[in-house]
């Protein structure tokens, strides 16, 4: 059995949260910057990845597309309402398990990303690992559930 490999990109930089639909909040100039910068470190390890799910969100849909279009990948997402700020990591890492595809990338946002790479890591994730903004984090496993994954890489905006 081939083991499986999940990629966690955080969406980059966006507008302040005010009254209103955080939904609805945009990447900034920073942000979009940040995610080109995230395209291009990924590109540089020459890895692949055959699915794609992007939380609903405005800023997360954004970085989905500068991030695909970056790569120049010819690859679409789908919507997946499970991995928004308040996703549940063992729901999402039942829900992953049922994906078809060895290589599975999601584009979400905090708290969730840090939660659920720290949900399915074996090993307590190094002292200086945050997912900030266009932060992306590789996991690799036999499957996705607690504690049976390797943290490979991860890699932050300069």
């Amino acid at each position: 059995m081939k083991r499986k490999r999940l990629y966690v990109l955080r969406h980059g930089n966006a507008t302040p949260y005010s009254h209103g639909a955080d939904e609805l909040r945009e990447l900034t100039e920073l942000g979009v910057a940040e995610v080109k910068s995230a395209a291009q470190a990924f590109m540089a390890r020459s890895e692949i990845f055959d699915r794609v799910f992007v939380s609903p969100f405005i800023r997360a849909q954004q970085t989905a597309k500068i991030f695909l279009a970056q790569l120049d990948m010819n690859l679409s997402f789908e919507t997946a309402t499970t991995i928004t700020p308040s996703g549940q990591p063992a729901d999402v890492a039942d829900w992953l398990q049922q994906q078809d595809g060895e290589s599975i990338l999601l584009v979400t946002h905090q708290p969730f990303a840090q939660q659920l790479v720290e949900y399915l890591s074996d090993e307590p994730l190094p002292f200086q690992f945050a997912m900030t903004t266009a932060t992306m984090a590789a996991l690799e496993g036999d499957f996705f559930a607690p504690a049976c994954c390797q943290l490979r890489w991860h890699t932050s905006p300069r």
